[in-house]
């Protein structure tokens, strides 16, 4: 570092919970940052993130005993005494929330260290918890400093629950383009065409749609094949309608897989399918990172308009959009796709211009900085 450039201003970060692989992107916008340098405080900081030593405080183990919500009342307040300590000896200047669940830890450590609070929505917590607790965010509202929604839905979601629209930005998630190759995706000698879909499986993900449009496609191009990476508790419904398809091994569902892995599953493909939906709890998405890897990957994508989808596919342009919960409109495209491999490249290509544009970690790590400064310069 220069002799004229100041040292890094130390932040707190708070996400209390990971859940892995899919919030690995936190870590690396942690890691991206320049001119600021969190310190996370997390309940563990699994190995998985590459996190330095130095850039983790993580919380000592909880009392075995505790269950259920005790457990939870416990966690939450053994944590905030404990980071309250962290933030306090690090020198902190600014706490960050990852999501609103972290809420009511961001609140009390703003309280005792009396620094301004920034948080962050990703999506889906600004849609389910309200269902349920219509006034969660109500004391968070009046008392954060900033507010950065992933999306323009999401954004538009927080002021209807309201969120200060002076205090709440869209700042979209960032992606490491250098660990994302573009692919130009060719049709394969032996004629097979291959589909992914990557994602937590729960019921947003549309996961029962992805399967009848995959059906469909697949009495028309009996190469065709489709690969599901992740877990979760729709698991074993997905296996019983695979069952009840008939698909055989024309599907192959690999459970949650490391990034890297990821990544060369994304090499390897020629389409992507995104049918996410509203759950009937509420659940939406944000805007899925898989999402904008399977772009930044060149891979032509087959999505639906839900959430901020529609902020990331360019109908028509990077891919096709259809309404939710229609397994024949998803089919319909897939299939076109299926018969017009002359149109991957250019679709890829633009899916990749966008996320070079407006999902670039270093350019989103760039603006996140200038969040900061922003809550810096109107802070007591």
């Amino acid at each position: 570092m220069p002799e004229d450039t100041p040292p890094p201003t130390r932040i707190a970060w708070v996400k209390l919970s990971f859940s892995l692989p899919w919030e690995a992107f936190l870590a690396e916008q942690l890691q991206a940052l320049r001119r600021y340098r969190p310190l996370l405080l997390t309940a563990s900081a699994p190995a998985e993130l590459g996190l330095p030593n130095e850039a983790v405080a993580p919380l000592a183990r909880l009392n075995p005993l505790a269950r259920g919500w005790n457990a939870l009342a416990l966690k939450l307040s053994h944590s905030c005494a404990y980071f309250e300590g962290q933030v306090r000896r690090s020198g902190c200047r600014l706490i960050h929330v990852q999501t609103g669940l972290e809420a009511a830890c961001g609140l009390r450590l703003k309280a005792r260290s009396r620094l301004p609070l920034v948080t962050s929505f990703l999506g889906p917590e600004a849609s389910w918890v309200p269902r349920r607790r219509p006034h969660a965010y109500d004391r968070l509202f009046a008392e954060g400093d900033l507010f950065l929604a992933s999306s323009e839905s999401t954004r538009k979601r927080l002021l209807e629950l309201g969120c200060p629209d002076e205090r709440l930005r869209v700042h979209h998630p960032g992606v490491d383009l250098e660990r994302i190759p573009y692919t130009e995706h060719t049709p394969a000698e032996d004629g097979a065409v291959r589909i992914l879909l990557v994602g937590r499986l729960v019921e947003r993900k549309g996961l029962a749609y992805a399967l009848q449009a995959f059906a469909n496609v697949h009495r028309y191009q009996r190469q065709a094949t489709l690969t599901i990476i992740g877990d979760g508790p729709e698991r074993q419904a997905t296996e019983g309608l695979l069952r009840e398809l008939n698909l055989g091994p024309a599907v192959r569902l690999l459970g949650a897989q490391p990034r890297d892995a990821v990544l060369r599953e994304m090499e390897r493909a020629h389409l992507y399918i995104q049918p996410s939906v509203t759950a009937g709890d509420g659940d939406e998405e944000g805007i899925p990172v898989a999402l904008i890897e399977a772009m930044a990957s060149g891979l032509p994508v087959v999505a639906t308009w839900h959430a901020g989808i529609p902020e990331i596919v360019a109908d028509g342009r990077s891919g096709y959009l259809v309404s939710e919960r229609n397994s024949h409109a998803l089919a319909e495209r897939l299939r076109h796709l299926v018969e017009h491999p002359e149109k991957w490249d250019s679709f890829g290509r633009a899916g990749r211009a966008i996320v070079e544009e407006r999902f670039d970690l270093s350019r989103q790590a760039a603006r996140l900085e200038e969040h900061y400064d922003e809550v810096l310069r109107h802070a007591p």
